[in-house]
């Protein structure tokens, strides 16, 4: 009997564990075990046995593969790089599938098709009912609908569904309260709406990492956020989200390490409880409508803080910056452009030593450059300070940041010299020194910067000649993105009295581009054409410079020869300086050039054959010169207006009068003057000018006149005669 008792109590288990009766909880253990004697032990582990076998490959592996298949005949209309071919109803198993991930015990556990590229309305309630599926990879695809489901479970640990084509109001999308264990939600670049759900907030105990980027969500942040204790990273960036919830909300989630709220319309001003953020790594608030002043401290100089990155670019913060921010020592990247930030910039962010990115245009700054930067260390890549009132010289030192990528310094008050060293900068991308009061002439070192694609010095007082060093680079430039950051340019119409062919802007966090034409003097400018984009040169080989800007300067000599070689070049502007001499015949390698202003200087001669190779110019301006002869025909120098080719002393052409013609004819020659007489018309003159002039003129007067008073008469008698008729009848 005990043996018996103990058999009974072992098939029980086995039955309970291996759920071979469904109805298993309703019945008694008194009736299971009633029918545990009349089943002989053979064929019980027999049936345990095959129960178990097809309930682990056949039932289970089966249910999994109609589950999966219902999914991909609901939601998957397209998938034009056939990556669910090998999803096929007759398989025994998913776990070999495409996306599919599967535990050791043959569950899936998640599903994978990120950038798959496939279209269809995505039904994830056919995903819901897979109790073991936990994370969901989706992003890159062109899935739509509103992802709202009718099951009220959820197991979901991870979500990205972002980069597709999801619409609708987010409150009426899945009831992500109900995923308890959801740790990672990532909904960016879509197309959601409405305000941000309450029932997002109530995730705080295990919601780990939260993006709702990029989509059309307006509101604040819901109050249930404010007890998150969990969440490490939050992107609410390119939204339309408003109010003041930096204190009230954001403030209290001390546990953050990234911090994405950029292109909003966010208010109020900047809390200095983010002191209390020990850590935060990335601050990110580019792009609103904060106010007030930078708080004096980000960092505690208790606990060393590990903030890389501030951006709070396109504000309307104002004050100083504060010296605190040298309390931040693993700080890289600050971003304070587009604001109304005044005095000079601290000695402890010029001395920091893991100091990459100093970024702050388009400001009121004032103060100079350290003569000793880059003394003691070249960590620097990004100096962008245009813009600004920055006064003194350019530290000579600057040719020992080797590091240096972008140098952007335009638009300020500097005054001596450009250093030849900048020419030792190998990495050196964009070199933006226009509109400041420097003088002496163009350093040649600059033709050894073999990474230079943009190279800006107008509006300055830079004499002496072009180096033809410049053209040293050439083949030496490597293709690909030079600085890894957003730039604008802003291109200027070729006009006289239009300060250079434009300007490159770094637009790193900028929203607001009509801020731009108050910011810039584009006076006299017709045409105002913004391109964003990259820096980049691009091409099968290696390639030169793409950009040089060295108008409005007191520059002499000739165009060197070797310009023509730079065969990447897309802008040349040389205008109002004082160049002589020939149009050198190289310019017609320029075969990339699409912007050509050399006007008002004095070049003579004419213009070579060679620049009707110029295929890809689309403005040319050589006005204001002595250029002579036939301006060449064919290509797209007979595009151009009359206006760009005008106050040269002979060219002619079209779009210029033909050569042979002139603009206006010349007058008659003057009469032959009588030797001694020292009137300007003679009395011989004056009759040879009365006989061949006003005779004429009365005899054809009175010849019209006869005419008309014969055709009077004639007139007048045939209606006469007319009359004469009617009264006979």
């Amino acid at each position: 009997m005990v043996e018996n008792s103990r058999a009974q109590n072992m098939y029980y288990r086995i039955i309970t564990r291996s759920n071979l009766i469904p109805d298993l909880n309703k019945m008694k253990r008194k009736q299971l075990v009633f029918l545990l004697p009349r089943i002989t032990r053979i064929k019980l582990c027999a049936f345990v046995l095959v129960s178990v076998i097809c309930c682990s490959f056949g039932e289970d592996g089966d249910d999994q593969v109609l589950k999966l298949m219902a999914f991909k005949n609901s939601s998957v209309e397209s998938d034009p790089r056939g990556f669910l071919t090998n999803w096929t109803p007759d398989s025994t198993s998913p776990c070999s599938w495409n996306a599919v991930h599967c535990s050791e015990n043959g569950k899936v556990v998640k599903l994978d098709i990120t950038n798959a590229t496939l279209v269809g309305h995505l039904h994830i309630s056919d995903l819901m009912v897979l109790p073991n599926l936990t994370e969901l990879h989706f992003g890159g695809n062109s899935f739509y609908g509103n992802l709202s489901s009718s099951i009220n479970t959820c197991t979901f640990e991870f979500l990205d569904f972002s980069a597709n084509n999801f619409s609708g109001d987010l409150a009426a999308a899945l009831d992500f309260g109900s995923c308890r264990n959801l740790r990672k939600l990532n909904l960016s670049s879509n197309e959601f709406y409405g305000e941000i759900p309450r029932g997002l907030g109530r995730l705080c105990g295990t919601l780990e990492e939260l993006d709702l980027s990029d989509n059309d969500l307006t509101g604040g942040l819901p109050s249930t956020f404010e007890f998150c204790s969990s969440l490490i990273s939050l992107n609410l960036g390119n939204n339309q989200l408003s109010g003041d919830f930096l204190s009230t909300i954001i403030g209290s989630i001390t546990t953050l390490h990234f911090l994405h709220l950029p292109f909003n319309n966010i208010s109020g001003s900047i809390p200095q409880s983010f002191t209390n953020f020990t850590q935060l790594q990335v601050l990110d608030l580019g792009a609103n409508a904060l106010t007030g002043d930078l708080p004096l401290e980000f960092c505690s100089s208790e606990v060393q803080s590990p903030l890389d990155t501030i951006i709070l670019a396109d504000n309307y913060l104002t004050g100083t910056i504060p010296t605190g921010l040298g309390l931040c020592k693993n700080l890289r990247v600050i971003n304070l452009s587009f604001n109304a930030i005044s005095g000079p910039i601290p000695s402890e962010i010029w001395a920091h030593p893991k100091l990459s990115d100093i970024v702050m245009w388009g400001n009121n700054i004032t103060g100079e450059i350290p003569q000793d930067i880059c003394s003691t260390g070249a960590n620097i890549k990004t100096m962008i300070l245009n813009n600004n009132l920055i006064t003194g010289k350019i530290p000579v030192s600057i040719g020992n940041c080797t590091n240096l990528v972008t140098l952007s310094l335009f638009s300020n008050r500097l005054t001596g010299g450009i250093p030849p060293g900048i020419g030792n900068l190998a990495n050196l991308t964009v070199l933006q020194f226009g509109d400041n009061f420097l003088t002496g002439g163009i350093p040649p070192e600059l033709g050894r910067s073999t990474s230079l694609v943009c190279l800006e010095l107008s509006d300055n007082f830079l004499t002496g000649e072009v180096p033809s060093e410049l053209a040293n680079q050439t083949g030496l430039l490597i293709a690909g993105i030079a600085p890894k950051r957003t730039f604008v340019f802003l291109k200027n119409g070729i006009r006289a009295g239009c300060i250079g062919s434009g300007r490159l802007i770094e637009l790193e966090g900028i929203k607001c581009m009509s801020k731009l034409y108050d910011l810039f003097p584009f006076r006299n400018c017709a045409v105002f054409r913004i391109h964003p984009g990259n820096v980049y040169y691009a091409s099968e080989r290696n390639g030169s410079m793409i950009h040089i800007d060295l108008s409005h300067n007191d520059l002499t000599g000739t165009i060197p020869e070797s310009i023509g070689s730079m065969y990447s070049l897309r802008i040349l502007n040389l205008g109002h300086n004082r160049l002589n001499g020939n149009l050198p015949a190289s310019l017609g390698g320029l075969r990339s050039l699409s912007t050509l202003d050399l006007s008002y200087n004095r070049i003579d001669g004419s213009i070579p054959g060679t620049m009707q190779m110029l295929s890809f110019l689309t403005d040319m301006d050589v006005s204001n010169n002595d250029l002579v002869g036939q301006i060449p025909m064919g290509g797209q120098l007979s595009t151009f207006p009359a206006s760009r080719f005008e106050n040269n002393s002979g060219l002619c052409g079209i779009p210029l009068p033909l050569c042979g013609r002139s603009r206006n004819p010349p007058p008659p020659p003057p009469p032959p003057r009588v030797e001694g007489d020292s009137s300007a018309f003679p009395l011989r003159g004056f009759a040879m000018y009365f006989v061949i002039g006003y005779v004429p003129f009365l005899v054809c007067s009175f010849c019209i006149f006869t005419f008309c008073y014969d055709l009077k008469c004639a007139k007048l008698e045939w209606y006469r005669v007319k009359v004469q008729r009617r009264k006979r009848k």
